[in-house]
């Protein structure tokens, strides 16, 4: 019963962190310079015609009744309406969201997988050349802005080797069929996801070093070697699954800003994905689709929290007991 509290207290700051981004958002874009009315009919549109603008996007209204329009549309999945590609906002984003998913979610998984490895290998024997080697490594790739280590890709491998394309999502005329876009979109995401994944990689190879040499010194740790459990099974089973608790939060707050976490690895290498559908949206102006991104965004974060808590009860069995 204590773990099935514990959730829903998690369920409910979740939504409370929705609805209050939403909230920021709708006074945000109100406190921003400009008439909207304006930037929907254009600098020369006429006052009769900005006025009935006005009247048909609801801006004449009291600010009460356009807060109140606001979360109706919201709970009905309206976002609003994207001036400058002329669809409703929620059809642009779940056009761009698959790519940033793919991108994203590749790094993720990819870095995640690695780090968790190179970091056992580096604490299993601590402060040995190899740890030193990981470790400084790692720093080393933590320590570098993600658009640093994508200009460097590109300067290595696109100007220097030719060996990847300096941008772009797949091949012209590669989209006829899914034979040649498969290869084509992974030919062409090797350079983003190998930049993104840089510093997440980092990130959990300190993390699991970290994680595992605490664990190494505790009681349990002792008890399980004097027992003859073999080093390795002292290591994956006994030890990894507290080292992994820092992780799996970690993991969620990272996983939560997989929408718009490569805001600046999409725009130096031209995917096209949430991120640079951000950046338009702002040099246009675009307040609706970055009202609408920033709700979408808030949704992935709370999600990926909650989805964090629900593991990390799982493999802490004193939250399953309401500890």
């Amino acid at each position: 019963m204590g773990f099935l509290t514990y959730l829903a207290r998690r369920l409910l700051f979740s939504l409370s962190v929705v609805l209050l981004v939403a909230l920021l958002s709708f006074f945000l874009i109100k406190l921003a310079p400009g008439d909207p009315a304006v930037l929907l009919g254009g600098e020369g549109a006429t006052p009769q015609y900005l006025e009935v603008i006005r009247q048909e996007y609801g801006l004449n209204l009291p600010i009460t009744q356009q807060l109140v329009i606001y979360f109706e549309h919201l709970l009905t999945g309206n976002l609003g309406f994207s001036i400058t590609y002329s669809q409703p906002v929620i059809t642009v984003i779940m056009e761009r969201l698959p790519n940033t998913l793919l991108l994203v979610g590749t790094a993720f998984v990819l870095s995640l997988f690695l780090g968790v490895i190179l970091g056992i290998a580096s604490a299993s024997k601590p402060y040995s050349l190899r740890d030193r080697l990981i470790s400084t490594f790692s720093l080393l790739l933590y320590s570098t802005p993600v658009f640093v280590t994508g200009l460097l890709l590109i300067y290595i491998f696109v100007i220097k080797i030719h060996a990847f394309p300096p941008g772009g999502m797949f091949a012209i005329g590669s989209q006829t069929s899914l034979v040649t876009l498969i290869p084509s979109v992974a030919y062409h995401m090797v350079l983003p996801v190998l930049a993104l994944s840089t510093f997440f990689l980092a990130t959990y190879t300190l993390l699991t070093r970290a994680g595992l040499i605490e664990a190494m010194g505790m009681n349990y740790i002792t008890m399980a070697r004097a027992k003859g459990v073999p080093e390795g099974r002292v290591i994956r089973v006994h030890a990894l699954r507290n080292a992994l608790l820092p992780i799996v939060t970690v993991a969620g707050v990272q996983l939560g800003l997989i929408v718009t976490g490569a805001v600046l690895t999409e725009n130096i290498f031209s995917w096209p994905g949430i991120g640079t559908l951000l950046i338009q949206a702002v040099e246009y102006r675009d307040f609706a689709l970055v009202t609408g991104i920033f709700i979408i965004t808030a949704i992935s974060v709370a999600a990926a929290n909650l989805a964090a808590d629900i593991i990390y009860g799982l493999v802490d069995p004193r939250i399953r007991s309401g500890g």
